[in-house]
């Protein structure tokens, strides 16, 4: 049985040790029904009309995925609302523990199967290969559409289907067929408007040299060998709140220098930003996204959408246009 989460902050292990498979939550469209405004984020319209009995959990990342839940909950749908701290301090990771403490509890009264402390730990485990595969995958290969489809899968299936589709997968390096220098490129905003995006980019001669998405693209990753201290709960709290900062965390320091820090070691030829319309933390981040590569002079160029809209035909000349003049 899939529960479904709509932020890289929900600690998946504890679902998986519950008995679940975790699951993010990507509806298919952001068809209109009439649950919410409009002119409001098309990811939480989507999240909103989306009616499968599947349980939901939403954290309070944004005012849009609360009114989500808002939503959803008088609709008598499962839903719980996971206080996410905007900080990373001691405070904070002891109150997200607690937080996550009733997440999992209300994962047993769904269930009726409780998350000892061991199978948390093996959940853990599991999880952390997972993400070292991933991350093996990322340096050899690059960014590309098959990359993309093992983070959609590590965020869409259970474990043991994820370490059957890595051992079937070749992990190929990134190459360059056509023997022309590629264009470096960091792609960066909301949510990924489009895979297509990326061959749309591979097609133009424009290699992507990194992503920093919603999507899971900020996992925290510990070095092989680490051994979870006793407290697994204290653990996950505090690798979760101090994985690489979202653009909602608390203040633009610790934000600004994991972006220059991006951009001091890659030094892309370009930086593409995509951001839904109507999300105010992806609007908030343009002007720090400019102003840092405005410094560094790399060209930026700022898109903005609808969640799933493809890559309609403006978005497709702008992008072309932009990369002919890097």
């Amino acid at each position: 049985m899939f529960v479904d989460v709509t932020c890289s902050y929900v600690p998946v292990e504890i679902i998986h040790a519950a008995g679940f498979t975790p699951r993010r939550l990507l509806p298919p469209t952001a068809k209109e029904t009439g649950l919410l405004p409009p002119n409001y984020c098309s990811y939480a319209r989507a999240c909103a009309a989306t009616d499968d009995g599947v349980p939901v959990i939403f954290t309070t990342c944004c005012d849009a995925l609360r009114r989500c839940n808002d939503v959803r909950k008088a609709r008598g749908d499962r839903v719980f609302i996971l206080d996410l701290p905007r900080q990373a301090k001691d405070t904070s990771v002891r109150y997200y523990r607690g937080e996550l403490r009733k997440m999992a509890q209300w994962l047993q009264e769904i269930s009726g199967r409780p998350v000892p402390d061991e199978t948390l730990q093996n959940s853990f485990q599991v999880y952390q290969q997972l993400r070292a595969k991933l991350k093996q995958f990322e340096s050899t290969a690059g960014i590309n559409e098959k990359f993309y489809d093992l983070l959609f899968a590590v965020i869409a299936e259970s474990p043991e289907d994820i370490f059957s589709f890595f051992k079937t997968t070749a992990v190929k390096p990134a190459g360059n067929e056509t023997g022309q220098k590629r264009r470096s490129v960091l792609l960066a905003g909301t949510i990924l408007p489009d895979p297509g995006i990326l061959a749309l980019l591979a097609e133009n001669d424009a290699a992507v040299k990194a992503a920093d998405f919603c999507l899971g693209e900020r996992f925290f990753y510990l070095e092989p060998g680490f051994s979870a201290p006793d407290d697994i709960w204290l653990t996950l709290a505090k690798a979760y709140l101090g994985k690489p900062p979202c653009p909602r965390m608390a203040g633009k320091s610790s934000r600004a220098f994991y972006i220059q820090n991006i951009l001091n070691r890659l030094m892309p030829d370009g930086v593409i930003f995509y951001g839904l319309k109507f999300c105010d933390h992806g609007l908030y981040e343009v002007p720090l996204w400019r102003l840092l590569c405005s410094q560094r002079e790399i060209p930026f160029l700022h898109l903005e959408g609808e969640y799933l809209n493809g890559i309609p035909a403006q978005l497709r000349t702008r992008l072309q246009a932009f990369l002919e003049t890097i």
